[in-house]
Formats: C-alpha cells, structure tokens, sequence
C-alpha cells in the first residue's frame, strides 16, 4: 500500500509540474541496459533471521519514451541460485513515470511480470515422483514489481539506474513434499512481499 500511495504522488507531481520533465529533454527514445539485482525471497527457505532467503541476479533492460511522462519498459533477469534449489528467471514489463531534471529524474513504477524456478522452491514433486524418488517440478508464478527508480544522466547517453522494489508473488494452491521423511501436503495459495533492489547503466540512443 505504501508503495501505492508513493506512485500516486509522483504521478500527481508529474502532471502539475511538466516544466521541471521539460528541463531534460528527450531527444533519444529509447535506452538499454544491464543491472545486478537483490531479492530477499519470503517464506522460502531460512536464515539465521528466520524464513526467507537472498538471491542475486544479472538482467538486461529496454526502455521506450513514447511520451514525455510516461517510459514503456521490459527486462528480464535470471538467479542463478534460487535460494533453496535450482535457478530462478524473472520478468517485468510495465510503465514507470516521474520528473526529469538536468542531469536526474525519478520515478515510481508498476510492471507485471512473473517469476519461474527451475525447481519448484517449496517442495512440490512431479507427477508420477514417488516417496522413495522424488523428483522435483518447475514453478511458474505471476508477480507485481511495484517501486521507485532513481536515474543520473552522464554525458553522451550514459544513464545509471537504482530500483528499490516491492516484488510481489501470487502463488497457487500446490501440493509440498517437505522432504522424504514427511507426508505430502496441501499448501492454499498466498502472497508474499519481496524486499528487491538493483543498480544497472545503461546507453540512450
């Protein structure tokens, strides 16, 4: 929610102010880049903290500037360990929109997207895994990246980007083997909030 009301206030900036958007000119439509991301996973795995785990990441990000307030982008981004097992690949697209100055802007974001792990991070088996040979399923999940972005524009097109997100999971009902000591049982689906930050560069052109 405070996410939300974050994204509201930018919004309402952007509209009652664009000669502060207008003080960064976009002359280039589009911009790309790469980023390294950090997620705390909720409720998979533990911790000394507790339950959850960290996973870091690579990605890559295209950016379009159809108009002055409001940029059109995607990425996608692959966890090459998971948290508890496997790897993991995550993808937005969605809109972010703010002010720009001279040589900054900031923004709040709303992208849908999804999350896949290669092994399922809660347990659940394949069909036809036995007790004796279990065998692990894929995981694909809808999820929300809700946020702030803040940018700083070098010289000749050069951006450097940081996301600080609420990355938001809607997992399904499945059925969890905890491990082969203990009976399967049936999980009813939830939602998790996800602390996600990441810091990229990127080129406009």
């Amino acid at each position: 929610m405070k996410a939300v009301n974050i994204l509201f206030v930018v919004l309402l900036l952007s509209s009652v102010s664009p000669e502060i958007a207008a003080a960064q000119p976009l002359d280039r439509q589009f911009d790309a880049g790469v980023f390294f991301t950090h997620v705390f996973l909720e409720e998979i795995g533990s911790t000394d903290h507790g339950v959850g785990s960290s996973t870091a990441g690579l990605g890559g990000r295209i950016v379009w500037h159809p108009v002055r307030l409001l940029d059109i982008e995607g990425e996608l981004a692959v966890h090459p360990d998971a948290g508890v097992r496997g790897h993991r690949i995550q993808g937005f697209v969605g809109a972010k929109s703010g002010v720009r100055f001279n040589r900054a802007g900031i923004f709040a974001k709303v992208r849908p997207g999804f999350l896949y792990f290669s092994k399922d991070p809660f347990g659940v088996a394949e069909q036809g895994s036995t007790f004796l040979d279990t065998r692990w399923a894929d995981s694909f999940e809808p999820a929300l990246d809700v946020g702030l972005v803040g940018e700083y524009y070098g010289s000749n097109g050069l951006l450097i980007r940081l996301d600080v997100a609420d990355t938001i999971v809607s997992y399904e009902e499945r059925t969890v083997v905890a491990s082969q000591r203990e009976p399967r049982r049936q999980v009813a689906g939830f939602t998790t909030h996800n602390r996600q930050w990441s810091l990229g560069i990127g080129m406009r052109f």
